[in-house]
């Protein structure tokens, strides 16, 4: 299966992708992939929920409340988590109470990027990894800076099947 062929199916599932402390380093490549409808497909049709920091004045309260209350998704992280709670929050909540909370629920939980797998460059501040905030759940890693779009979609499609028992 091809990039292209392969992204399309991974948006067709249900995923909650939380952007943290984060350039958007991953999201940006991923869009920029040149696959063909994708921007209609990741805006408009998907079942994907898109949270960022951005978004925590216009909409984050709406958009957690109802993600909160999802069920069989897979949570990627992208982005550093700060040790610093009021340096990234959703809805009102710190980043690393919303990723534990959306962990408890999640089919499997994919780091995208340097900064989700080890804090990155955000590490000197005292930001982590993914796997230091969850140490109790098993955390598929796609490193780099930006990870691989490639490789992201290949783990999200990997943790699809693991879902699915396949």
């Amino acid at each position: 299966m091809d990039y292209c062929t392969a992204l399309k199916e991974v948006l067709k599932h249900n995923i909650i992708w939380i952007e943290a402390q984060s350039c958007s380093g991953e999201t940006v490549m991923i869009l920029r992939s040149g696959c063909e409808g994708l921007e209609e497909l990741f805006f408009h049709s998907s079942p994907v929920k898109f949270v960022s920091l951005v978004c925590e004045e216009k909409s984050g309260k709406e958009i957690l409340e109802r993600i909160l209350n999802m069920n069989d998704f897979i949570l990627v992280v992208e982005g550093a988590i700060p040790t610093n709670d009021s340096l990234c929050t959703f809805g009102g909540y710190p980043c690393t109470q919303v990723i534990k909370l959306l962990a408890e629920k999640a089919n499997s939980i994919v780091a995208v990027g340097s900064c989700a797998v080890n804090g990155g460059i955000l590490r000197e501040t005292g930001s982590k990894g993914v796997k230091e905030i969850l140490t109790d759940k098993k955390v598929l890693e796609v490193p780099g800076c930006p990870a691989s779009p490639q490789m992201i979609v290949a783990m999200i499609y990997s943790a699809l099947g693991e879902r699915h028992g396949s």
